[in-house]
Parts: C-alpha cells; structure tokens; sequence
C-alpha cells in the first residue's frame, strides 16, 4: 500500500539538485573508467611490443612464403623419400683437459721450503715429521726474464 509523503517546495529542489549532481558523477565516472581502460590496453600493447615475440615474426600473408617442399610434396600426391634415418659423423679426438705444460727450455728454479729443527716433530706425540713432495709449476718473471718455478 502507498504511501503519500508531502514535501516542500526546497525540499524538491535539493532532490531535484542531488538527481542532477549524481547524474554528473556517473558521467564522470564512466569518462574516468573509459580513459582507464585505454591506458590500461596501452600498457599491454607496450609489454607485448617490448616483452613479446621477436620483431622479426612475420605478417599472416608471409607465412606460407617459406613452404615450397611442402607444398609441393601435397600437390604431387607422392609421399616425399625420406632421409636417411642415421648420419655417419667422422670421429674426433678430444683435447686433453687442462693447462699447457710450460715450455721445457725455460730456466728451472727449484724452491724448497724447509721446517726449522724445532718444527720437525709432531707437537702430540713428538714423533718426526715425514716430508711432503709436492711439485707445481708456475710462470715466474725476475728483471723481466721469464723462468719456471718449480
């Protein structure tokens, strides 16, 4: 059931003004979302032109440019021969692993490296120290003159 509600005359007026003022929102609203939605499409675009596929992707008529063999395998209705399903490789010798050798005729310099008497025995149980061989090579240069060092 109805119900009949007087206003006065400024009351109607302010409905009348928040009507026109809600309707001048909504237009602006839908102006700002509009605006949005272009600039959120052009990021996109952007990301795919600069994340994307390669530039160089070829437009829709190109694709069936490169095609010839096979358009011409289904059009002479004869299966094409296949290749040989092995390819015989020439064998190959690998590389030894590491570092070239220093050339023998450089000058030798052997370098020892002695304990002390007090440093020979063992500070446990003080039993004489065994010595440790150990070789290694390297480029040395004394007065510019290249030597090895061993």
């Amino acid at each position: 059931m109805p119900t009949n509600v007087t206003i006065t005359a400024e009351e109607l007026q302010e409905l009348l003004a928040a009507r026109d003022e809600r309707d001048t929102l909504r237009s602006t609203l839908r102006l700002v979302t509009a605006e949005r939605d272009l600039a959120e499409e052009r990021l996109r675009a952007y990301k795919r032109e600069l994340f994307g596929a390669s530039s160089e992707s070829r437009e829709s008529g190109q694709l069936g440019l490169f095609n010839e063999a096979e358009a011409l395998a289904t059009t002479s209705g004869q299966p094409a021969a296949e290749d040989a399903a092995e390819t015989a490789v020439a064998g190959h010798t690998r590389k030894k692993r590491g570092r070239k050798p220093l050339d023998p005729g450089l000058p030798r310099e052997i370098v020892r490296h002695e304990l002390p008497e007090s440093e020979r025995f063992c500070a446990h149980d003080g039993h004489v120290l065994r010595r440790v061989e150990f070789e290694a090579e390297q480029e040395g240069f004394v007065s510019r003159t290249p030597r090895a060092i061993s």
